[in-house]
């Protein structure tokens, strides 16, 4: 199997082709390095900061594991390794934007709220600038004009994903004609899934870890070429690798579990284009089902 070079200096490029070889090599690699890879991908800025002990905790692998996929990818260290992240992040808007976060909140005060108040805005600020640099306008563009093409569209978020699929599903509702939440409570999925076929479209949103019947679902689509959408947190994730499309957004955050901030900002941008190419009927849409519901006294008005 053949490494990648180590350089002295790394370009942001080339750490972007690093990412697309761990990516092409995957399918290849034994579970504790996919499990490694996922990590890699989806935690770079980690990557430049942290020495391989800590790396190894947060990525749930052995420090052995991270220091021969260090030397799989051709390095002669893990030193090297993370010196490659380190010097190709800070060359990033990213990276300048997150200090730029840390500056401006640093006057949060020394009090625990302050501090966890601080930390948590300043993670969001950051995953933000992450979801812009790693998302680009024609990848948006590519997936609202499927989701506008299909002939039904199906959104599925299963756990904790559901508040993010509902709230696509209700807006996209507004502007085309029949948008389907598909719900793991009452199984409605295995009902409506089966009448879906490639005039369709199904969006999932999945994160690590990944629920078992959103790869399912996934895997459905794929064998049934069903278009896919995947918005999820690895390009390696099962449901990216099933998908036609895969949109990927950062889900770190400051507890316990993932952050959906990045995600309900990429759906804003994604209904953006969607009306963007439905057009001025989608003005017509819009003003119609707003104006029934208000007919039907759904909204509260002053006396």
């Amino acid at each position: 199997m053949t490494g990648i070079t180590s350089t002295p200096k790394m370009s942001a490029g080339n750490l972007s082709r690093i990412q697309k070889s761990i990516e092409a090599l995957y399918p290849q690699l034994s579970p504790s390095f996919q499990k490694m890879a996922r990590f890699v991908l989806k935690e770079p800025s980690k990557l430049a900061l942290y020495p391989a002990r800590e790396i190894a905790r947060d990525a749930g692998v052995s420090t052995s594991t991270v220091v021969r996929f260090s030397s799989l990818l051709g390095f002669d260290s893990y030193h090297a390794f993370k010196n490659t992240f380190r010097e190709a992040l800070s060359s990033t808007g990213a990276a300048r934007y997150g200090l730029d976060a840390r500056q401006l909140l640093k006057s949060s005060g020394s009090d625990g709220v302050g501090q966890l108040w601080s930390q948590t805005t300043e993670n969001l600020v950051r995953r933000l600038v992450d979801t812009c640099n790693s998302v680009q306008p024609q990848e948006l563009r590519r997936a609202a004009r499927s989701l506008r093409g299909a002939k039904r569209v199906g959104i599925l978020g299963f756990s904790g994903m559901y508040p993010a699929a509902f709230y696509l599903r209700y807006v996209l509702s507004y502007v085309l004609n029949d948008v389907r939440l598909f719900d793991d409570r009452i199984s409605t999925y295995l009902e409506d899934l089966p009448g879906f076929d490639r005039r369709d479209a199904v969006l999932i949103i999945s994160f690590e870890p990944y629920s078992k019947d959103a790869v399912a679902v996934a895997q459905y689509c794929g064998k049934q070429r069903i278009p896919l959408i995947a918005v999820t947190d690895t390009a390696v994730s099962p449901v990216a690798r099933a998908a036609r499309q895969a949109l990927i957004v950062p889900t770190s955050s400051t507890v316990f579990y993932q952050t959906l901030v990045p995600t309900l900002a990429l759906f804003e941008g994604l209904i953006a284009h969607v009306v963007s190419e439905v057009g001025e009927a989608a003005v017509h849409s819009v003003s119609d089902k707003f104006k029934r519901r208000e007919d039907r006294g759904m909204y509260w008005r002053e006396s």
